[in-house]
């Protein structure tokens, strides 16, 4: 192409040029997730925001499965409390890591410590649930590694509360991530 005023060819940035830009642009460990992510595409058939879908899905499926052993574990005699306390966190770990994960684009803020402060704000009664995850891990922990209190009625009042909170939230978790278009869930 050239300008109609003879001042030389008018290059028109056309896509590809605008590849190579990026690319001319990208230092190495960039250009290699580049390969990554086309080789993951290529490997899969599956564009990489619909593996993320199945990530999402997927980690709702580990939650129901750690909910189900939560379940059983308050149902056998002599009931095992500390350890349906740590498999119902988890399964509200992993209901809320969908979540974020879903919401933030990428598995960023997967501490324990700081998962439930990145629940979205659109997340229903989001805050309610911020403070439900923290207690439920600072139950998790209790049970976990401290051997006070000794007394199985203190251990099994608390797992009798998280047979209720945990299912909630994974149902809550499940319908954000349906509302929002996760397409696996």
């Amino acid at each position: 192409m050239t300008s109609g005023g003879g001042a030389g060819p008018i290059r028109v940035n056309t896509s590809l040029e605008t590849v190579l830009a990026r690319i001319t642009q990208a230092d190495k460990k960039t250009l290699s997730l580049f390969v990554e992510g086309v080789s993951l595409e290529a490997r899969t058939s599956r564009v990489i925001s619909d593996l993320q879908h199945q990530v999402c899905a997927d980690r709702i499926d580990l939650s129901n499965s750690f909910l189900v052993s939560a379940d059983k574990l308050l149902r056998t005699r002599p009931g095992q409390y500390r350890s349906a306390i740590s498999r119902y966190y988890y399964s509200m770990y992993h209901s809320a890591r969908a979540v974020v994960y879903f919401a933030h684009g990428g598995d960023d803020h997967e501490k324990h410590s700081v998962l439930p402060t990145k629940l979205p704000g659109d997340f229903p009664n989001s805050s309610f649930w911020q403070n439900e995850l923290k207690d439920a891990r600072l139950n998790r922990n209790s049970a976990d590694y401290d051997p006070y209190p000794s007394s199985w009625r203190h251990w099994q009042a608390l797992a009798k509360g998280l047979s209720a909170t945990a299912p909630n939230f994974l149902q809550l978790a499940t319908q954000y991530l349906k509302q929002k278009g996760c397409a696996h869930v």
